[in-house]
């Protein structure tokens, strides 16, 4: 029973559990955590990398550090992260961000947001987005850091 229980944990980090994986990314509206509202276009960077999260998530938790990097990394070459928090309330999400203190923007999810972001059934996911708002690279559980620096590195040099 307990190695089914992995095997479907496995498993989870499958391009399957999409809807509809998107190619590009439509513009989205949702609630920030403090209380206003934006979009993802007045929100991107040139190179952007959309996360999302939730306090309860071991995964996700496991990859702050990464993306605390990425971001003190790449972000004065125009790369930024945008986090979509799938916990119950945005005061729960606040007071996690607070906690693990998170510098980036953070929208609070809701159901055309994740409707266009593919509805994905499992997180961490994360969503490498390009200037013309492509997706370069969905990835579906921990990312890998190597892989991910090389793609955002292309990303940010291109632009040049």
């Amino acid at each position: 029973m307990l190695l089914l229980a992995f095997a479907a944990l496995f498993s989870a980090c499958d391009q399957g559990y999409f809807q509809a994986a998107p190619t590009k990314i439509q513009d989205f509206r949702g609630k920030l955590l403090d209380g206003t509202i934006s979009t993802y276009q007045a929100e991107k960077g040139t190179v952007t990398l959309i996360a999302l999260t939730a306090s309860w998530c071991p995964g996700c938790r496991a990859e702050l550090p990464l993306l605390k990097q990425l971001d003190s990394e790449f972000a004065d070459r125009g790369f930024k992260i945008l986090m979509v928090n799938e916990d119950d309330t945005p005061r729960i999400a606040a007071k996690y961000n607070k906690a693990a203190k998170i510098p980036w923007t953070t929208f609070h999810w809701n159901y055309d947001m994740m409707n266009k972001l593919g509805n994905p059934g499992v997180i961490p996911v994360t969503y490498l987005v390009n200037a013309q708002d492509s997706i370069v690279k969905i990835n579906v559980g921990e990312f890998d850091e190597k892989q991910m620096r090389k793609l955002i590195g292309k990303l940010v040099d291109s632009r040049k």
